[in-house]
């Protein structure tokens, strides 16, 4: 008898369904200008990629006309109501008001806007943190359009926030699906094959290249699942299914230095080993997730 599935499809992937109004056109003076009204918020973002919380593990705001004058905001949007909402860096003053989580535990907890806040918020001041110096040489920036740009006023060099494109694919032939486990990773957690995007590269080149680089199987087609947004530091996740004839699919060969192990699944096979925790996989909320659980959950 096949083994009973008890993985469900989960609802949604973490840190999407924003939907907060960014108003690209109120950066600036407009922005500036809103800071200082009684309905403005600023979400604080604490070091190592925490945000604060309130008591009933809320999404925290503070009210920006409490802030000092000289507190560095950047303009996030404009939320329902009106309300204009900032992201601080608190880093250096962690009130004690709120208490300051990690962001990828929240991101399965807090509802699907209040997460995609966060983490917009956390990848804006993210990129402050790393983004002080002119990449071109290295005088201090400025900062302008209320958090939205960065300036050198040595060589004239224009910054921007960043996402970089990654692609995660869970490989399938027939009834089977390949998986892996990454060096550094739980023992027993497998998970998709991932990969950054390089320079010149289509997100479904990438899928093919990884694929053949870390295992050595051939993808004969891609299609396009779901995006996340994902601000460790600042990638932006894209997750797709890659297909292998099955009678062509051979035992793949992890590469040495990214894999420790990667192998085929049946599916009642993967169903069996995670209903006797055997293996588990990446944390709910993640696209290694979405794409497994949904895969595993088919008829």
């Amino acid at each position: 008898m096949a083994a009973k599935r008890t993985t469900p499809v989960p609802r949604a992937v973490a840190f999407a369904g924003g939907t907060l109004d960014r108003a690209g056109h109120l950066r600036g003076d407009a922005a500036d200008r809103l800071r200082h009204r009684g309905t403005s918020r600023a979400v604080l973002v604490g070091a190592d990629q925490t945000v604060g919380v309130t008591d009933a593990a809320e999404l925290g705001r503070v009210p920006t006309v409490e802030l000092p004058d000289d507190a560095l905001l950047t303009f996030l949007g404009l939320e329902a109501g009106g309300a204009a909402t900032f992201a601080l860096d608190a880093a250096q003053n962690e009130g004690s008001a709120y208490e300051f989580v990690a962001l990828r535990q929240l991101g399965a907890e807090l509802e699907a806007a209040e997460a995609a806040l966060a983490a917009y918020a956390t990848g804006m001041v993210g990129w402050h943190r790393v983004h002080r110096h002119c990449g071109r040489c290295g005088h201090a920036t400025v900062i302008e359009q209320t958090g939205h740009r960065r300036s050198c006023p040595n060589c004239g060099l224009l910054q921007f926030p960043r996402t970089d494109p990654a692609v995660t694919m869970l490989v399938q032939a027939g009834e089977r699906c390949l998986l892996s486990r990454r060096q550094g990773a739980p023992a027993n957690r497998w998970s998709a094959l991932a990969g950054f995007v390089e320079p010149g590269e289509t997100p479904e080149e990438a899928v093919v290249r990884e694929a053949r680089e870390e295992t050595g199987v051939s993808i004969d087609t891609v299609a396009y699942v779901v995006s996340q947004p994902w601000p460790f530091p600042s990638a932006l996740m894209i997750g797709f299914w890659g297909y292998v004839d099955q009678d062509t699919a051979g035992a793949p060969v992890p590469q040495a230095g990214e894999l420790v192990e990667a192998r085929w699944f049946e599916r009642d096979e993967l169903a069996a080993a995670l209903s006797a925790e055997r293996i588990a996989l990446p944390p709910p909320g993640t696209i290694g997730n979405y794409l497994i659980s949904t895969w595993l959950a088919r008829d």
